[in-house]
């Protein structure tokens, strides 16, 4: 993406009478714009990066507490942190496009990515959210599955994001598969951990752990909305 917008500058620049390889100032200047450019790349895919890494962090955590509930309000409160920190992350990556003329990719792309990355953590925090307002004191097999199953997911974009710079097309598209093939066996778990809710005979505890099992599925699902747009942006610019 980064050598076409040179050459578009470039040829916009000699059209302009600014590019000249003659004539060593316009070539300076010339240099100067691309520089410029090249800044607004990096800054940009360093947000997007800190973003997919607070992520992982985030899954990482939620994943210990499903495992150990005696933890679970400590790590809740780590949690709102990261989804506080997210929130932050997002509105500095409009903040930076909606003041930048050249981006790395679309302004729309790099808006959707963003947005579907801060869903996917908005999830995962009401997952824990709803486990301490509930007051749940264990975990299901089933939960704890979903949980590895979106930790899995959310390394998946992380390793998708950093590699948007460099990644060839088959290398992003191998991540997006990684993070359907968990979307989608989280919805067998799903199915079936719904199945096993109603043997039991505590309507409560249903109403309490259903709920759970389906915050858990749309962190799933809004990960597969971020492969899409990774499988996106790997066709549109590869």
């Amino acid at each position: 993406m980064l050598s076409s917008i040179t050459h578009l500058l470039e040829t916009v620049l000699s059209t302009k009478g600014f590019y000249n390889h003659d004539n060593n100032y316009h070539v300076a200047l010339t240099r100067d714009w691309l520089s410029w450019v090249r800044a607004n790349d990096a800054e940009i895919m360093t947000v997007l990066e800190n973003q997919a890494s607070n992520l992982v962090k985030a899954a990482t955590i939620l994943a210990e507490s499903i495992s150990d509930y005696s933890t679970l309000k400590e790590k809740n409160s780590i949690l709102k942190n990261l989804e506080h920190r997210g929130d932050e992350l997002t509105h500095e990556l409009f903040t930076i496009i909606d003041k930048t003329f050249v981006t790395p990719l679309d302004k729309e792309d790099i808006s959707e990515l963003t947005s579907t990355i801060d869903q996917v953590l908005d999830a995962t925090y009401g997952t824990s959210d709803r486990m301490v307002l509930f007051k749940m004191q264990k975990s299901s097999i089933h939960m704890q599955e979903l949980a590895n199953l979106l930790l899995n997911a959310c390394k998946e974009i992380h390793n998708a994001v950093t590699g948007l710079p460099k990644a060839k097309r088959e290398d992003l598209i191998q991540y997006t598969k990684a993070i359907s093939h968990s979307e989608h066996e989280g919805d067998n778990i799903y199915r079936l951990a719904i199945a096993d809710l109603f043997d039991t005979n505590n309507a409560i505890e249903i109403i309490k752990s259903k709920d759970i099992y389906e915050t858990l599925e749309s962190a799933l699902d809004r990960s597969r909305d971020v492969a899409d747009v990774i499988e996106d942006i790997a066709l549109k610019y590869r």
